[in-house]
């Protein structure tokens, strides 16, 4: 195994040569690929001839930014700032490269201020702890832990260094972490909601991410891909607290995508949003050397960006899902609910272990908690000891599944369950 390997090539290996047990059809609760959507994607839009045959538009379609104006206007209030010019917005392909592209471009520019690169070593487990030391001075992206493996990955690939808050601890835990940083912090990034845990940050939370951003002179990338699979009450939105005047952002991007909002990963399309300068900082890379969005794929992501109904259906699904683990689940020790996102952080004792005898006695395929994240100063992996298991299949298959994982953590038969399905 590579050092460099990420956490779903790790999960490969781990069950690598371990078969599912037979009668037991295999079911992926490791990635977060929902099926929970009503057909939202029109197909008829993706199926235009003409517009396979033609560049991509730089920028996309006018029809595709007018979308992403109408939903920001209609989520967060955000008419006063795209009228007054004051919020710019980009297509990107899908979240993973916008966020990539977007911490290069921010490490570059501390990099022409003088920053320097860091010594890359490797360690004998690979993980993300034993795989990057930092040169003093040199560029470091301060970033939630847990965490989305891309915001690690992009670090690395850049040569910057990795500093790490645990958002539980509260403004405190990012400010430390920034203050660690050594006066060279690149960017500073904040999930919300929640990726693994699915928790919902506080404003002062994020009033305080943006002042450290603004301190440091650093780039504050705020990932809200999830920011529509609520379950109790919607996230406010950092957009939101802009436009009231909580928090003075100098330069920020705010990115979605419909990966998440419309369960369509394969259409690989999303939008930035943040201050004109930064927005346009990003879009003249991505013109010319990303990807833009082809024609057919401006139309079916406007059509969704345009829609609401097929959210809310799609939310409602999740809801039932949850109230199935909240059943289900209710008996396993540490099972709590998220605030938001279809993942469920399952406390486990070793989490290796179970996610390889949840494949090997249940054909579950679940994340080890380890590998969404980084040891930290003493050596403990905030990861390890849970499981990430994703809520993301319709509900006959989402009961038996979870029903399945239950048995597979109390080592008790499925057939001993009690029905749920009233």
């Amino acid at each position: 195994m590579s050092p460099l390997a990420g956490a779903f090539a790790r999960l490969r290996a781990l069950n690598d040569g371990v078969p599912a047990p037979a009668g037991l059809a295999p079911v992926q609760l490791h990635l977060g690929e929902s099926r929970l959507g009503t057909g939202g994607v029109d197909a008829t839009l993706l199926a235009d001839p003409d517009g396979w045959t033609r560049y991509p538009p730089l920028g996309g379609t006018p029809a595709l930014r007018t979308a992403y104006t109408g939903w920001l206007r209609r989520r967060f209030g955000a008419g006063p700032m795209l009228d007054g010019r004051t919020l710019a917005v980009e297509p990107t392909p899908g979240t993973k490269q916008a966020l990539a592209t977007a911490l290069a471009l921010a490490v570059e520019r501390v990099r022409g201020a003088g920053g320097g690169p860091v010594e890359r070593v490797g360690g004998a487990e690979g993980g993300p702890a034993e795989r990057v030391r930092g040169a003093e001075g040199g560029p470091v992206v301060v970033m939630p832990n847990p965490f989305y493996p891309t915001y690690h990955a992009a670090t690395e690939a850049v040569g910057a260094r990795p500093v790490f808050y645990d958002p539980r601890g509260g403004p405190a835990a990012l400010e430390e972490a920034v203050a660690a940083a050594g006066g060279a912090v690149a960017a500073v990034i904040v999930c919300d909601p929640g990726n693994p845990r699915g928790e919902l940050l506080p404003a002062e939370f994020l009033g305080a991410a943006t002042r450290a951003a603004v301190t440091a002179d650093a780039l504050l990338l705020v990932d809200e891909c999830y920011t529509d699979l609520w379950l109790a009450r919607p996230p406010a939105g950092y957009l939101a607290l802009v436009r009231r005047g909580a928090v003075h952002p100098e330069r920020f991007l705010v990115l979605h995508t419909l990966s998440k909002r419309s369960g369509a990963p394969g259409l690989r399309s999303g939008f930035a949003a943040g201050d004109p300068r930064t927005v346009a900082d990003y879009a003249r890379h991505n013109q010319a050397c990303g990807v833009p969005t082809p024609l057919p794929v401006c139309a079916a992501a406007a059509r969704l960006w345009d829609d609401d109904a097929h959210v809310e259906r799609a939310r409602a699904r999740l809801a039932v899902n949850w109230a199935l683990a909240d059943r289900v689940l209710a008996g396993v020790p540490g099972y709590r609910r998220a605030d938001a996102g279809f993942f469920l952080w399952l406390p486990v004792g070793d989490d290796e272990a179970a996610a390889r005898a949840l494949w090997r006695d249940q054909a579950l395929t679940v994340m080890p908690g380890r590998y969404l994240a980084a040891g930290g100063p003493d050596g403990t992996n905030p990861g390890a000891g849970h499981l990430r298991v994703a809520l993301v299949h319709d509900e006959p298959l989402m009961r038996e599944a979870l029903h399945r994982l239950r048995a597979g953590l109390t080592r008790t038969s499925p057939l001993l369950c009690e029905d749920v399905s009233a």
